[in-house]
């Protein structure tokens, strides 16, 4: 018994490793998984109506460019998976960030998503652009005429009237000191009635109208009067540019027409969105949205005067939803690359990345990429 109770230390052992090998040997489906994260069994793919990444067809089926890219990747790696709709941005990142979210179809490449995320390579280039309303109704007597009320209520046009009158004061003043003690029928000497007289000359000189009720007669009269004459028609075809220009730039082109115009305007743009994040660097005031289809509404219903985010989808909403209701700057700014997004430590981002190389090197992926944002892209 002593020698037994004395070697049963090193039996047991030696049991429980035999038995932990054959366990392993005959049973490899219950080994402990490998990688930082092991993922389910049908993977949780989250997708927002961001077209020409992700949109519904009339019987609620998703496609697109991101969708298709997805489907691909994972036939290819014999992963099942659930398209898992969000309609805020900001959710959609917390639950990513969370782990309760497997994948994301397309995010910008940034390192604030860096350190958040884990991002595949990159399978497109875009960036941000800027969506005004379209103004169909731009040249309609009615909104016209509320544009010429809006203008002349205005500081700016107010301080223009201002000057002209103050400069046709001194010039009818002057005219009035000169002319009061010769030619009182036209130029009074009592101060008030003769101050008024010497304006109204001054104003119908100035605008070329030219009654003759009150003309100046003496030599240095007539000196002012001349030298006014001249003055006045500078005066008045300055005024007359700078009236049309205020009242048809703004009608033919919009009160936004690039970055640089923002400043001073009500800007929108999704939450937690990289576009959001580069006016916010800029100094630009942005209101936050939760979707680009809430903030094209905004922008459509007069809310905001600009509405900033990813380039491919607000042209794609121009045309679909949105068509004759908005439309999209030219310019192309905060250049950057789009990937798949997964959560941090994701044991998914190495097959996934290998997979993705494979797939965009082909000829059926420029073909899909024409497909949903044309050739060229």
């Amino acid at each position: 018994m002593p020698m037994i109770s004395e070697f049963s230390p090193r039996l047991n052992t030696a049991i429980a490793v035999v038995a932990v090998l054959w366990m392993i040997i005959f049973f490899p489906d219950i080994a402990p998984p490998q990688g930082d994260k092991f993922h389910p069994v049908t993977l949780k793919v989250g997708t927002m109506k961001a077209p020409p990444f992700a949109m519904q067809t009339v019987a609620g089926d998703w496609e697109g460019l991101s969708i298709e890219l997805c489907r691909w990747i994972f036939r290819d790696l014999g992963i099942a998976y659930d398209f898992t709709f969000y309609d805020d941005l900001e959710r959609m990142k917390a639950d990513l960030e969370k782990g309760e979210l497997d994948l994301f179809i397309a995010m910008a490449v940034t390192a604030p998503h860096e350190a958040a995320f884990d991002m595949s390579h990159p399978f497109l280039t875009s960036g941000s652009a800027i969506a005004v309303p379209a103004g169909k109704n731009r040249y309609s007597l009615i909104h016209f005429g509320g544009r010429v009320i809006e203008r002349i209520a205005s500081l700016e046009f107010l301080l223009l009237i201002g000057s002209l009158i103050l400069l046709a004061f001194v010039a009818g003043t002057l005219v009035w000191l000169l002319e009061n003690r010769h030619h009182r029928d036209d130029f009074s000497d009592e101060p008030i009635k003769g101050l008024w007289q010497g304006l109204w000359w001054a104003m119908v000189t100035m605008t070329t109208v030219g009654y003759g009720d009150k003309t100046p007669k003496t030599v240095g009269g007539r000196l002012v009067a001349l030298t006014w004459m001249f003055t006045g028609i500078i005066l008045m075809a300055v005024f007359t540019a700078a009236v049309t220009a205020s009242l048809t730039v703004r009608e033919l082109h919009g009160k936004v027409n690039g970055l640089n115009d923002l400043y001073g305007v009500r800007v929108g743009s999704v939450t937690r969105s990289e576009s959001l994040g580069y006016l916010d660097r800029r100094a630009i005031k942005a209101r936050g949205l939760k979707n680009p289809q809430e903030g094209l509404q905004a922008l459509a219903d007069g809310k905001i005067d600009a509405f900033v985010f990813n380039e491919l989808v607000l042209k794609s909403l121009s045309r679909t939803e949105f068509s004759g209701r908005i439309r999209v700057l030219p310019e192309i700014f905060d250049h950057y690359y789009v990937s798949l997004a997964l959560p941090p430590g994701s044991a998914l981002r190495e097959p996934l990345n290998r997979a993705l190389l494979k797939i965009i090197e082909t000829d059926e992926w420029m073909r899909l990429k024409a497909r949903y944002i044309g050739a060229g892209e």
